[in-house]
């Protein structure tokens, strides 16, 4: 047996011998949720039935500390079942893949890779752990989204300017009403569809949905060979009800296996399922 077929056999019986649904991390607890059914799933159950898809979208509440390792032991038990895995995440820039890259080879120092890429200001507490595993194992990690400054751009009615530039995505989607209407909720339920600068903004997350999606396929494309499995990290209204992100990835490529999981916070864990809940995704953490 080589190292890494050890390493992934003790991963995989630490997650096999797991406590029950309502378990922990340090820190605090939380409750997977199939959503199918509305029932607790034990977290390795849950990783096993999605290890056979193209992505696994991994949605998020930027700031939960319980959700972030949750969130990261998933990604593990996936790497587990299916050594493919790509991490794909938000919190990078495409415009600093080479950067990226150049720190998961050991090229340039910490120091060096975290002045040159923009990391989140809640890199070193919630990103950091996955990013010096991947570096670990050998795990690509995908720069996915675009980059600030062409978000930008768009958000104040630039969008032509925008779309084809090299970290850019080729083309921008903007008609999913849906989503728009979840938008204009999450914005404090401001404008009545025709508002121009509101247009704007939904046409600045589009545009960063439509990158996400491009640098998703790309990187299928690009590890064809290793039987990818695609694990992309997002705010999870980028993914939940398989909009955003999700919709714009299976409009350019039709028929992949996607799983979308949503996370949740709030008091008594262990509540009745709401149906915005059951309908966010295949499955739903539940966490503090």
């Amino acid at each position: 047996m080589t190292l890494n077929q050890r390493t992934t056999s003790l991963l995989l019986l630490a997650v096999l011998t797991a406590p029950a649904c309502q378990t922990g991390v340090r820190g605090g607890r939380y409750i997977a949720f199939d959503t199918a059914t509305a029932r607790p799933v034990e977290l390795a159950d849950m990783a096993e039935r999605m290890a056979g898809a193209d992505v696994v979208f991994l949605g998020e509440e930027h700031d939960n500390d319980v959700g972030h390792k949750v969130q990261f032991w998933t990604t593990r038990m996936l790497h587990a079942h299916r050594p493919g895995v790509i991490l794909s995440m938000e919190m990078f820039e495409a415009d600093v893949q080479e950067t990226l890259d150049a720190y998961l080879a050991g090229e340039i120092d910490e120091r060096t890779f975290l002045e040159n890429s923009r990391p989140w200001g809640n890199y070193f507490e919630h990103y950091r752990p996955a990013v010096e595993w991947a570096k670990a194992n050998g795990v690509p990690v995908v720069a996915a989204n675009i980059p600030r400054p062409l978000a930008r751009s768009v958000s104040r009615g630039h969008a032509s300017r925008v779309v084809g530039d090299r970290h850019a995505p080729w083309g921008l989607t903007v008609d999913e009403p849906s989503y728009r209407a979840r938008f204009e909720e999450a914005m404090g339920g401001h404008g009545d569809g025709a508002d121009k600068s509101l247009d704007n903004w939904f046409a600045a997350q589009c545009i960063k949905d439509d990158r996400m999606a491009e640098s998703i396929i790309d990187a299928l494309e690009q590890y064809e060979d290793d039987d990818p499995l695609v694990v992309h990290w997002c705010g999870r209204f980028h993914s939940d009800r398989g909009e955003g992100t999700v919709s714009r990835m299976l409009r350019r490529r039709p028929g992949l296996d996607v799983k979308v999981v949503s996370m949740s916070s709030g008091e008594r864990l262990g509540r009745t399922l709401e149906e915005s809940e059951r309908a966010s995704g295949a499955y739903v953490i539940r966490v503090p």
